[in-house]
């Protein structure tokens, strides 16, 4: 989750060609499109309307629309291209599709045009980009001026050049479209199949037909086959990715995404399992938290854990081994829901991990620190061992109920303690929560009023909220709030 923040400059970018032109370009076998339409229509609604992008993108926060426009505005000014004429053209849709990319969601969540042709100029792979336009030369030369390159053209040829010190991208600029690829290849087959030289995707009868159909009620619609969509949210398990589907668009005062993908587990008692453990998470939501940061997940999920944790420290260096291996050890021992919360913005590591006792009798887990030399104090009726390496402290608090790990001084743990206050009675969460799904496997929730007054100094109420869960034919089902 904690990538979500880092280079978050617009969830959806651009869109135009009537639908069903657009999607003429794509060969029945392709191997992924992504689908994006009406970008200034969608990040105007989503300033007015939501108040994270209100936060994100108005002259009163961060700004970052202005900034996007300002970077228009130079290219159109170096290009000798209107500006005006740019900016029309990112109400229009833009399609990209091909195969051999692998995609993340952090390259949907900073979706840029010319940040993926960036990516496509690098891997040359059989990749293209759609872009309607009435002016396909004139946005070609801010595309080029954008992106550092010299337009080179052959006399002759219908697919072009796009040159720089970096890598080769190839084009054709048509009447009424803009194709941009990562090889010839992918422009001419793009333009065959526009000519009916080959079977075209809403021609087959395969998934990437239903979501193409489904595609024109949403801001942002895609289908990757395979595996090549990372996801690094979630529970880790033991299951492979078969095709990803993904829609978004503003919905009241939040933007949805929801990515459906299709899994196939070693046996049904793996899915039967990861089914038997979903709930609604009211337990936790009722007990105290701080930070900005949550998160709730199984506790038998130990290699989920381990993920989580690694966010915070270093596990794979050597110190940390002994200690992941002991921390893996508590969490098999717990039963419930593992809590885990935290402050992303901070310079230090500070997080907490509340695990919910099997057992009373935590006396084996107290003998292993102190034969590590952990020191002992104590709080009430808690035993509290602090453990340090060559890298942090941490500290480790036993009660009878829970098992507490920190990074936070006890002092300090005690008094946020004392303040805290529960994610049932946040007016954010609240709000998410009740518009999410009933019940989940994991969730988890960043409070961004606290992260907009620590970056910004901005203080609106604000979340991101973020659930998973599996329904009955093992189809993984994530599902994205911003509010």
């Amino acid at each position: 989750m904690k990538s979500l923040l880092v280079g978050l400059l617009l969830i959806l970018s651009f869109s135009g060609i009537m639908a069903q032109e657009i999607f003429d370009f794509v060969p029945e076998d392709v191997g992924y499109f992504l689908i994006l339409r009406g970008l200034r229509s969608t990040m105007e609604a989503l300033r007015d309307n939501t108040n994270f992008f209100g936060a994100y993108l108005g002259d009163n926060g961060y700004g970052a629309e202005r900034a996007f426009y300002g970077i228009i505005d130079a290219a159109g000014y170096n290009a000798e291209v209107d500006t005006s004429f740019l900016k029309s053209a990112l109400n229009n849709d833009i399609l990209l599709a091909g195969e051999g990319i692998d995609l993340s969601l952090d390259d949907l969540l900073m979706f840029d045009p010319f940040y993926l042709l960036e990516k496509l100029k690098l891997t040359e792979n059989r990749v293209f980009m759609a872009w309607r336009t009435d002016s396909s030369f004139e946005l070609l030369k801010a595309v080029a001026v954008l992106l550092d390159m010299a337009i080179f053209v052959q006399p002759g040829e219908s697919v072009n050049e796009l040159r720089s010190n970096t890598g080769t991208l190839f084009y054709n600029a048509g009447d009424d479209y803009l194709i941009i690829g990562g090889n010839k290849d992918a422009v001419t087959l793009a333009l065959k199949t526009y000519e009916g030289e080959g079977k075209r995707l809403l021609e087959s009868n395969g998934k990437g037909r239903e979501v193409a159909e489904m595609s024109y009620d949403y801001a942002l619609a895609g289908y990757i086959d395979g595996d090549r969509f990372h996801l690094d949210l979630g529970l880790e398990s033991t299951f492979s990715i078969e095709s990803t589907i993904l829609f978004a668009r503003p919905e009241g005062h939040t933007l949805t995404a929801t990515i459906v993908q299709d899994t196939v587990f070693l046996s049904s008692e793996d899915l039967q399992k990861m089914l038997s453990v979903t709930d609604t998470k009211e337990l936790e939501a009722s007990k105290e938290t701080f930070g900005d940061y949550t998160v709730f997940f199984p506790s038998s999920s130990v290699e989920t854990l381990r993920k989580e944790l690694a966010h915070w420290f270093e596990l794979d260096l050597e110190p940390y081994r002994e200690l992941a291996d002991f921390v893996v050890l508590l969490s098999k021992e717990s039963i419930g829901n593992t809590r885990i919360y935290g402050d992303l913005v901070s310079e230090t590591p500070r997080v907490t991990a509340v695990f919910t006792n099997k057992s009373s009798d935590t006396e084996k887990f107290e003998n292993s620190l102190k034969e590590w030399g952990a020191l002992q104090s104590a709080h009430k009726d808690s035993r509290i061992y602090e453990l340090e390496n060559d890298f942090d402290t941490i500290y480790f608090i036993f009660s009878n109920e829970t098992t507490v790990l920190t990074s936070l001084s006890p002092d300090e743990y005690y008094r946020l303690l004392s303040d805290a206050e529960s994610l049932s009675d946040n007016i954010s969460y609240e709000f998410v929560r009740n518009l999410g799904l009933e019940k989940d496997i994991a969730h988890a929730f960043i409070d961004m009023k606290k992260v907009f007054k620590s970056l910004m100094g901005v203080s609106v109420d604000s979340a991101l909220f973020y659930q998973q869960t599996f329904d009955e034919n093992g189809n993984m089902i994530h599902a994205l709030r911003f509010y």
